[in-house]
């Protein structure tokens, strides 16, 4: 990681590793997601020599999964170059993103992960809060994360 910088980017510029990494033999091929534009939108990656190699989404907005009103970020849209996966670039992300949601306030942290990766997350303090769900765009399957920053005070939150 030592050649490796974090950096904030536009939507636009999030849209090439979209494409490459999950976009692939999905139904959808759109890279503009709704709310990507918003001014409490942040988009994030890591840019290797020359290139962004990882990228992520920040998005304001509470978990499904949780039954009362909390400030809420999901994450959405990460992605690693395969060609410069094993580095630690998705941990760099996640970790500063979660930094900037705690940073702002948030009680918590959530995302639509795909299942291939749910490893990835847990071991970054996630817990899984959905069965299996499969969206249009992808037919990929995944699950709900979440992440508290605040103590849990929710006692309708399913943690499956």
């Amino acid at each position: 990681m030592n050649d490796a910088t974090l950096i904030e980017l536009s939507a636009e510029e999030t849209y090439d590793l979209r494409r490459r990494v999950l976009r692939v033999g999905t139904p959808s091929t759109a890279v503009q997601w709704q709310g990507d534009s918003l001014d409490t939108t942040t988009h994030l990656g890591v840019s290797g020599t020359d290139t962004i190699v990882a990228i992520s989404t920040w998005l304001k907005s509470q978990s499904p999964d949780l039954d009362r009103p909390h400030a809420g970020v999901q994450l959405r849209g990460m992605a690693t170059d395969p060609a410069a996966r094993g580095h630690g670039y998705g941990s760099m992300l996640l970790l500063a993103g979660i930094d900037r949601a705690r940073r702002s306030g948030a009680h918590h942290v959530w995302a639509n992960a795909r299942t291939a990766t749910l490893d990835f997350y847990i071991a970054h303090g996630f817990k899984v809060t959905s069965s299996e769900l499969e969206n249009a765009e992808t037919a990929i399957p995944h699950r709900r994360i979440l992440m508290y920053l605040r103590p849990p005070t929710d006692t309708n939150l399913l943690e499956l």
